[in-house]
């Protein structure tokens, strides 16, 4: 595998599928720095994993980046903030939310692209799960939450697994309506720094008006005490947002 590429044979083909980016400059591994110098506790939360490419990238990337800065191999941080890093990423879940059964009908706002239909992007949960393993995730982190967003994003989920605070969380919902859903689920598990990242911000041809970036102004504008800082972008469609909590 080279530096800085995953590569994950789908089983639906007979080649394999790459999504990458430099290690050391992609989106995920710059939410991993500042959310490790930060000491900011919590899960990794992706929404929508299809057949795990960016999981398995999100996985090995903050378990890097924590690990070296809890070692400190210049010795630059004292013995208590070293051990505070570690307590971080020995805490880490890695949560991966899917239907496993592709996207969902799409209807209003969201036929304005012919890129997304119903059905597309379709992984059952034994593949994604399989993919993964074979790629080192270590499974024992790992809590897979299927079915429709309407349905897993609730406060029986929080409840069942205990969530509390999101570190990084990763939105691939495709759709607003997805988004809208998505964007709900997570407000209680903000914390001071949580970096949100979204998949598809400059879908729909930038359309602030449409997709992610219509769920996330409306989500925003209710979002009292927060406020949310333009962080990294990468490659044409990602943005993310640092959260921090209004004094």
């Amino acid at each position: 595998m080279a530096a800085g590429r995953f590569v994950i044979t789908s089983p639906d083909t007979d080649g394999p599928s790459v999504i990458t980016g430099a290690a050391n400059s992609s989106i995920i591994y710059k939410a991993a720095q500042i959310t490790s110098a930060e000491q900011v506790a919590g899960d990794y939360l992706e929404f929508g994993v299809f057949r795990g490419t960016s999981f398995i990238e999100a996985f090995h990337t903050i378990k890097r980046v924590y690990e070296f800065r809890a070692s400190d191999p210049d010795s630059i941080h004292t013995r208590e903030y070293r051990a505070g890093v570690a307590q971080c990423w020995k805490d880490f879940r890695f949560f991966a939310f899917d239907s496993f059964q592709g996207l969902p009908v799409v209807k209003w706002v969201d036929t304005q692209s012919s890129d997304f239909t119903g059905g597309k992007f379709s992984c059952s949960l034994d593949s994604f799960l399989g993919n993964i393993g074979q790629h080192g995730v270590d499974m024992g982190r790992v809590v897979a939450v299927p079915g429709w967003f309407n349905d897993s994003c609730s406060k029986v989920t929080l409840a069942k697994y205990n969530m509390k605070a999101a570190s990084i969380i990763h939105i691939d919902c495709d759709l607003y309506e997805s988004a809208r859903t998505v964007l709900k689920f997570i407000s209680p598990l903000l914390v001071d720094g949580t970096v949100l990242i979204f998949d598809d911000w400059y879908c729909y041809r930038g359309n602030p008006n449409a997709g992610e970036q219509r769920a996330f102004r409306e989500w925003t504008a209710q979002m009292g005490g927060w406020l949310f800082t333009e962080y990294q972008k990468e490659g044409p469609w990602r943005n993310s947002f640092i959260t921090s909590r209004v004094p």
